[in-house]
């Protein structure tokens, strides 16, 4: 292993607390999510990272104030922060890797985000495709309807 990937594995260890601000940026951190709220635009947003995946949310006050810093199983606060909108999406798994943008607004949304891309990019066709068929996608119908029709 290289000194510079010890470096940096070293730097992965150093814990953040699990309440901290940076800015006008409100930040709660658990295991394998993270949450941020934007004081200046008034704005919530969360990323989940297990195994493989690596998502960013839109998210509202209540998902927000409802995650806990301690005590929190890690599958909840997950479950939570899916019921928000879906932004970016990124699996590095068995059946290879890609990465889905739903909200193409992504980096200006989650500017803090540090967005995991592993694979190839879908197309926006197939990412369309993929939110009229799914359930789980319902939250991003109607912005990516909306860009559908002005473009």
């Amino acid at each position: 292993m290289s000194k510079v990937s010890r470096d940096k594995k070293k730097e992965k260890r150093i814990r953040l607390p699990a309440e901290y601000t940076e800015g006008a940026l409100l930040f709660k951190a658990g295991a394998g999510w993270k949450a941020c709220y934007d004081r200046e635009r008034e704005l919530y947003t969360a990323e989940t990272i297990c195994a493989g995946y690596y998502d960013l949310y839109e998210i509202n006050e209540e998902i927000f104030g409802k995650l806990m810093t301690k005590g929190m199983e890690r599958r909840d606060a997950h479950e939570l922060i899916n019921t928000g909108r879906h932004l970016y999406k990124s699996v590095s798994d068995r059946n290879g890797s890609y990465d889905i943008v739903l909200d193409e607004d992504y980096p200006t949304l989650c500017p803090w985000a540090e967005a995991q891309k592993t694979g190839e990019l879908w197309d926006q066709e197939l990412t369309d495709l993929a939110v009229a068929v799914f359930e789980s996608e319902k939250q991003n119908r109607e912005q990516r309807l909306k860009k559908l029709n002005n473009r």
